[in-house]
């Protein structure tokens, strides 16, 4: 580790990235260079010395090992401090491709013939994964940088484009052949910055923190969505998640809320006052089908009034107007999803749900919000029998969980993807902000989550209910309903996946 070598400045750029989507990085001119070592395998996996249980990177360390992703650099020592290198990265990428048999000898000069590092650097040169400087180099033992390993992992997997969202404080530092691997990395979580909104480009990686990427990355690789929590149930805790979002809306923009009851558990105010102030966008809601005040416009515009709704923006009921039919794209029930008309409006939308239970879809959050809750009072009606526009109370449960999903993803559809979702996990009901006398909440407040997928979210969220000890309640609502059926629908639809990873957020 206290080792210095300088590496040639006019060394070529091809010293980490794949080939054929950009300029390639040019190397490091000089860093710390860390001390050769065995990276180990091992199937026993007894617990590393030096990895703390519960240290930010633990978690990430064993999955990395029990996934064969990364080892450590000893039986039982993992080396968190130490800085990763060009060896261990190409080590990573043939680990992952099932370190397939090669042959043939190195051809850098600074690769020996036995070296731990030897095969996986001939498979990633054989492979046009990780190209050498040149000039008979290839640097195993040099350090990477943030924006580096990105740029690798991006190429990797075929330079996927990424939307824009907000920059980094310190995003002129990023070179240019990293920016649009940047924007992939935040925008799906793999890097999430090293607060206060920086970056850090040029820091070099070390194998705590490369174990984190990895693991994010590999779940994204493998078909996992990002779902980003926070466990600040504040008005600054609820802004932060939504900047980690990385996720910048088009044209106009709406705020999808249920109202809710006078008398139920809606979103307050207070809460949600800070980001909707901040996004400056209308809230939009739909009427009812079930009666009472929220079946009617007038009335309706009362009582967001009456909840405070109208102090925070311009609400905006759909349907005020009437429906319009979005065509639904392979559904099972739905050929089409009757919204309200003032949806044609808008470009992108925020979906800010409360989670709850809910009496006939088990629970309540992203994907009901998305369907039901943007569908007219006819609309509405028309999911809750299946499609089969006889009374809303006449189809099969299956018909109308399915019936759910399949609305959402004409939504999804009709906005081209630019929709970002929020559930707030507080005042755990096992009934919905819908009804008028909703049951008492018996769990304790767990926090925020958000995705751009609402299929992961939801999941996450019925997935920290099932494991809360005091869940028990919520639990009994979701299963007796079926709810889950709902998701399973959604996710074969493309709407989403099941599979996700949870990047923690601080205020």
């Amino acid at each position: 580790m206290k080792q210095m070598r300088s590496i040639l400045a006019g060394a070529l750029a091809a010293s980490l990235l794949l080939g054929g989507c950009a300029a390639p990085a040019p190397a490091p001119e000089s860093g710390p260079a860390p001390e050769p070592m065995q990276v180990v395998q091992t199937e026993a996996f007894p617990d590393f010395t030096d990895v703390p249980e519960g240290i930010w990177y633990a978690d990430a360390a064993y999955w990395c090992r029990r996934n064969h992703i990364m080892y450590g650099t000893a039986e039982t020592i993992f080396s968190p401090a130490v800085l990763l290198t060009r060896g261990m990265l190409t080590m990573v990428l043939y680990q992952e491709a099932g370190s397939p048999a090669i042959s043939g000898r190195p051809a850098y000069t600074d690769v020996p013939e036995g070296a731990w590092y030897t095969p996986s650097v001939l498979w990633c040169t054989d492979n046009q994964s990780v190209y050498g400087y040149g000039g008979g180099l290839f640097g195993p033992l040099d350090p990477i940088t943030r924006e580096q390993i990105v740029a690798v992992l991006w190429r990797y997997s075929g330079c996927p484009e990424a939307g824009a969202g907000e920059d980094f404080v310190d995003e002129a530092d990023i070179s240019a052949y990293a920016e649009a691997a940047m924007d992939w990395a935040r925008a799906n979580g793999i890097i999430v910055g090293m607060g206060e909104n920086r970056v850090e480009p040029k820091t070099y990686v070390t194998r705590a923190q490369a174990a984190v990427i990895f693991q994010r990355y590999f779940q994204w690789h493998r078909g996992a969505s990002a779902v980003f929590m926070t466990t600040s149930l504040s008005p600054r805790g609820l802004v932060a998640l939504y900047r980690a979002l990385w996720w910048k809306p088009t044209g106009r923009m709406a705020v999808k809320v249920s109202t809710g009851e006078l008398s139920s558990n809606y979103l307050q105010p207070e809460l949600i006052g800070e980001l909707v102030h901040l996004l400056g966008a209308p809230l939009v809601e739909c009427s009812s089908a079930d009666g009472g005040p929220r079946s009617r416009t007038e009335s309706h515009f009362q009582l967001a009034e009456q909840l405070g709704y109208t102090d925070l923006a311009p609400v905006d009921l759909l349907d005020e107007e009437g429906s319009m039919a979005l065509p639904v794209s392979g559904g099972s029930y739905l050929r089409a999803n009757y919204v309200g008309s003032h949806l044609a409006n808008y470009d992108s939308m925020l979906v800010l749900s409360h989670f709850s239970g809910h009496e006939m879809a088990g629970f309540s959050g992203a994907l009901e919000n998305l369907s039901i809750g943007l569908a007219s009072a006819e609309g509405k009606s028309h999911i809750r029998s299946g499609g089969a526009n006889s009374t809303m109370w006449g189809a099969s449960q299956e018909a109308y969980l399915d019936a759910m999903a399949e609305a959402g993803i004409a939504v999804e559809a009709a906005l081209d993807g630019q929709i970002v979702y929020i559930n707030v996990l507080t005042q755990l009901s096992v009934d919905c902000d819908c009804g008028e006398n909703p049951a008492e909440p018996e769990m304790a407040d767990i926090g925020f989550l958000a995705s751009r997928d609402p299929v992961a979210l939801d999941q996450a969220c019925v997935d920290l209910i099932y494991g809360a000890e005091d869940g028990e309640a919520l639990v009994r609502r979701i299963e007796n309903s079926g709810g889950q059926r709902t998701l399973e629908h959604a996710a074969q639809l493309g709407l989403g996946s099941r599979e996700y990873y949870v990047i923690m957020v601080e205020e």
